[in-house]
């Protein structure tokens, strides 16, 4: 059963894009949380030489939300062209970084928040992928958002991972973005 079917079952319609948006709020507000941890890091750390430099894990952090949603509305038929987007969105601070991932995330809200139910559910975006990894059948916006949600979940660990080896005070108060008063 795909996370659309489930949805389906479980909410009534009209609330399946505040269910997928609570979701992705959710997620996203700890990923900035960390995101915003790093002001404190040397942008230049990196953990080994193989592994990128923390500046350059946390432009893939924020601009996850736009690159994503550009990627699963279609509007990427090259690796070329992702490539393209991401050398745009480089910014050099955590400050610069916030707003890119900001923007990014607001125009995910603000383009489920516009859809049907039934548009959610429709499996009918063929993302091309063999560019990129594999060929794939349709599926839903159901599906992707989960999808988006996820990725910012991964990078997220990788990210605090970062900054605790760079020396960073991080806690799992911070992974899960709570703030600590002192």
């Amino acid at each position: 059963m795909y996370y659309g079917e489930l949805f389906f079952l479980a909410f009534e319609m009209g609330t399946i894009s505040k269910h997928l948006l609570n979701m992705l709020e959710h997620e996203s507000n700890q990923t900035k949380f960390v995101l915003s941890t790093a002001k404190k890091a040397d942008l230049k750390f990196t953990p080994r030489e193989d592994f990128r430099s923390l500046i350059d894990l946390a432009n893939h952090v924020a601009q996850i939300p736009l690159i994503d949603l550009k990627f699963y509305s279609m509007e990427f038929n090259t690796f070329e062209e992702v490539q393209a987007m991401e050398k745009e969105l480089y910014k050099e601070s955590i400050d610069e970084l916030l707003k890119v991932y900001d923007q990014g995330i607001e125009k995910i809200k603000e383009f489920i928040s516009k859809l049907s139910d039934e548009q959610l559910l429709e499996n009918n975006l063929t993302v091309y992928l063999s560019a990129f990894f594999q060929d794939n059948p349709e599926k839903s916006w159901s599906h992707y958002i989960p999808e988006i949600t996820t990725h910012l979940a991964m990078h997220k660990m990788q990210l605090w991972m970062y900054l605790k080896l760079a020396g960073v005070p991080v806690s799992m108060w911070t992974y899960y973005g709570i703030p600590q008063t002192k």
